[in-house]
């Protein structure tokens, strides 16, 4: 092998940890990309493939991309089912003696955007993971963009009932066990939807609850529900083992695990929900047509998500139906309030997404301009919600 010059040896070394992701390796402005990489760039993307000296007079295949537009192209590969993995100088090349000292700082996948310009406003972009333990699967799924993470356990027999979950969320990526693989009906899911699947990292118990604990701050994971469900406590323990090794950084916005039995809702198997064209129509797999553009009346993106949910996981339960109806009947006796929350409402921006990016450190200044605007809102929304004396809406009063 001939010599390597020094910056093609840093290269090499830091690919070598992040074999299975494109390397967008930050050079002054911009992102380079060399070898394989290279090649896969210049054919998904459409951009020019040229060649750099990699030392001893031989050229290596480069591309690369503009450092201030990258996420248009990160977004392009991503959509192709590729991960990316960003590269950042560490110091001011100025200051720097010698090679600027390199590292990649988050590893972007399908399952892990958090960039608003590259996820849609109403639906959430959810990365799951399934672990087979004894007789039961646990079935996890987490939306770092939004905080929300959610975990249920189902029995093997009741196989059939994981398919109808992953057709319910729409994982964009699945940490999944071996095992699957080989199942036909999770082959057609991930063909079909273009899903990532990677392989679990295969954590212990002991392991995935000290992940649970360390992250939340807790004594106990009783508190969730996970005290006697094994396989739910690994699939916990996997999908955010993963997003902490994926993202390299705090991770406070997720602060909430929410453990849901099956029997608490309607399940819909995949065909009754496309059947019913609920939230894809049958002939373009869009919303136009379905019974969700028919009730989608929200004004805010986080309302969108949330009646989205709502409408493919109906209740079951007589007391929380009940709640909602008391708290619908109750807006619709005191019309002048409605009009004045749904314009407390109107303009509201998504703080949810813009609370993970300010997390993430990755909000800019139209982001912290919406924050401050919606934030300004929401004295008046409060006051106009506490009139509101349904079950329903005492709840989102006390928590307010």
């Amino acid at each position: 092998m001939s010599q390597l010059t020094p910056m093609m040896e840093q290269y090499l070394k830091i690919k070598e940890k992040y074999r299975d992701a494109i390397l967008f390796f930050r050079l002054g402005d911009f992102y380079e990309m060399f070898f394989e990489d290279a090649q896969i760039a210049a054919r998904v993307l459409d951009i020019a493939l040229t060649a750099r000296n990699k030392g001893g007079g031989e050229k290596a295949p480069m591309a690369g991309v503009p450092y201030h537009s990258a996420d248009s192209y990160i977004a392009r590969l991503i959509d192709q089912g590729y991960k990316v993995a960003i590269c950042e100088q560490l110091e001011d090349p100025a200051e720097a003696d010698g090679l600027v000292e390199r590292d990649v700082v988050r590893v972007i996948t399908p399952g892990t955007i958090v960039e608003s310009d590259i996820l849609s406003d109403k639906d959430n972009n959810y990365l799951a993971a399934i672990v087979i333990y004894h007789d039961n699967l646990g079935f996890s799924y987490i939306d770092i963009s939004t905080g929300e993470f959610y975990v249920t356990e189902i029995s093997l027999d009741n196989i059939d009932k994981l398919w109808d979950e992953l057709d319910r969320i729409q994982p964009r990526e699945i940490i999944s066990a071996d095992s699957l693989l080989e199942k036909k009906d999770f082959q057609l899911f991930c063909e079909r939807n273009k899903v990532l699947v990677n392989e679990l990292k295969g954590i212990k118990a002991n392991e995935a609850e000290e992940i649970l604990l360390a992250h939340f701050q807790v004594n106990s994971l009783s508190i969730y529900g996970l005290e006697d469900s094994s396989a739910a406590l690994l699939s916990a323990g996997e999908v955010l083992n993963f997003v902490q090794e994926t993202q390299k950084r705090t991770l406070k916005h997720i602060d909430r695990l929410s453990f849901y039995n099956l029997s608490d809702f309607m399940i819909l198997d995949t065909a009754t929900r496309r059947n019913l064209e609920l939230t894809t129509s049958l002939r373009d797999n869009k919303k136009q047509g379905t019974l969700l553009q028919v009730l989608d009346k929200t004004l805010t993106s986080m309302g969108g998500r949330m009646l989205k949910k709502w409408i493919n996981q109906p209740l079951i339960n007589k007391r929380m139906i009940e709640e909602r109806l008391d708290a619908i009947e109750e807006l619709k006796e005191n019309f002048i309030l409605l009009q004045a929350i749904r314009s407390n409402i109107d303009g509201i921006y998504d703080l949810e997404r813009i609370l993970s990016r300010i997390t993430y450190g990755s909000a800019n200044a139209r982001d912290l301009t919406a924050l401050s605007y919606s934030l300004d809102k929401l004295p008046t929304l409060r006051k106009n919600l506490s009139l509101l004396s349904t079950d329903f809406f005492a709840k989102i009063n006390k928590d307010f």
